[in-house]
């Protein structure tokens, strides 16, 4: 599959929440309301924008610490790169779900290509092996050794000979010099994104009112409900077997994370921000949200009112992070002893994203307009 700038600060104009007014329909009317521009403005600035400053600060120590550990490798500097990796791909994937809307999908490249998981041993081994500065890590070819994957592996894989890889082998000038390049690369990409929202994205975010394919509205709740959709196929349905790929059964080496071993505390963190988000309570949310939307609709769809659908959302969240908080890391080695509780997870996951993706947008009125394969 997305450097620190300083604290943020920004002046609101207060804004006076009201009834909401919706289309029961996609792609029905524009209504806005300043009820609409309290909810994006905590959404944006009260949610997102620390999200992103949180990760541009945990990329840009990354990026510092393996400056000095390529400058003299030593256990100790290993054993702090890999904790501070840890912290920063938590940090990503609480603000993932913002990957397909504004600076993060104008990025280019996307800021989501920072995490095409799985890595390719493969790939960065020859990349390593033939380095020269010149070295397109952006191209189409590499989109599997670069990112958060590519760190992963060059940090955690063939543990009682990592130091080894930096000291005394044959490469290991290579190697130093291409774990700089990706953790540069990754700080480079976080922090324009970081910077659009903190220049422009920010107001335009707050602003952008209505239900539309173009309102913040729309772009966020497509962007959540595709990144739930990868979370669902990608970082436990394929692992599981429940989603095909190559071959049928257990696939342990596709989880993300698979080096370091994060990968359910990963899906944890992300479902708590996804969650965040709905409730509006993320990082340093006021508790407008997208449940808020819901809640003063005043709209009907397939049964639902807004409020009891706001209710089987809530309950959802909840559901999933108990699931997922009863299985345990390394997944890729969890899954193959023990696998009842991921699948349960992986069958609640698939109910939340129904909610999300079906029935919330269709009681708002907002068009899904991302494509997926696997008819959820």
């Amino acid at each position: 599959m997305k450097q620190r700038l300083g604290i943020w600060s920004f002046i609101g104009a207060a804004v006076v929440l009201v009834f909401l007014n919706f289309s029961c329909g996609k792609g029905g009317d524009n209504t806005t309301t300043t009820g609409t521009d309290s909810i994006l403005v905590n959404i944006g600035t009260n949610i997102i924008l620390p999200g992103y400053q949180s990760l541009a600060g945990s990329v840009n120590s990354l990026d510092s610490a393996i400056i000095d550990f390529n400058a003299s490798p030593n256990s100790t500097k290993l054993s702090n790169l890999q904790s501070l990796f840890k912290t920063a791909y938590v940090n990503w994937v609480s603000v993932s779900m913002y990957n397909y809307e504004g600076p993060a999908s104008d990025n280019q490249p996307p800021l989501s290509g920072l995490d095409k998981f799985p890595a390719s041993a493969s790939i960065i081994e020859s990349n390593i092996s033939a380095y020269t500065p010149s070295i397109n890590i952006n191209s189409y070819a590499n989109q599997s050794a670069k990112g958060f994957p590519a760190l992963d592996y060059l940090l955690f894989a063939n543990s009682s000979n990592l130091l080894t890889n930096y000291t005394t082998d044959a490469n290991a000038a290579n190697r130093k010099q291409y774990l700089a390049l990706i953790a540069a690369d990754i700080k480079t990409e976080i922090n324009n994104v970081l910077n659009g929202w903190m220049t422009s994205y920010n107001n335009t975010f707050m602003v952008g009112t209505g239900t539309s394919v173009s309102s913040s509205l729309g772009l966020t709740i497509n962007s959540l409900d595709q990144e739930v959709d990868i979370l669902k196929n990608y970082r436990i349905g394929v692992p599981l077997g429940a989603v095909l790929v190559d071959s049928a059964g257990v696939n342990p080496t596709q989880v993300e994370a698979y080096y370091s071993g994060i990968s359910a505390q990963l899906i944890v963190t992300q479902v708590k921000a996804m969650q965040g988000l709905y409730l509006g309570t993320g990082t340093n949310g006021n508790g407008l949200g997208l449940t808020t939307y819901l809640t003063q609709s005043g709209k009907t769809y397939g049964g639902f009112t807004g409020a009891s659908l706001d209710a089987q959302i809530k309950a959802q969240f909840t559901l999933v992070l108990t699931d997922m908080q009863s299985v345990s890391d390394p997944l890729s080695a969890t899954i193959q002893t023990n696998a009842a509780p991921a699948t349960k997870a992986f069958t609640d996951i698939q109910h939340l994203l129904l909610l999300l993706k079906t029935d919330m947008p269709s009681l708002l009125g907002v068009a899904i307009t991302y494509g997926d394969n696997d008819g959820d």
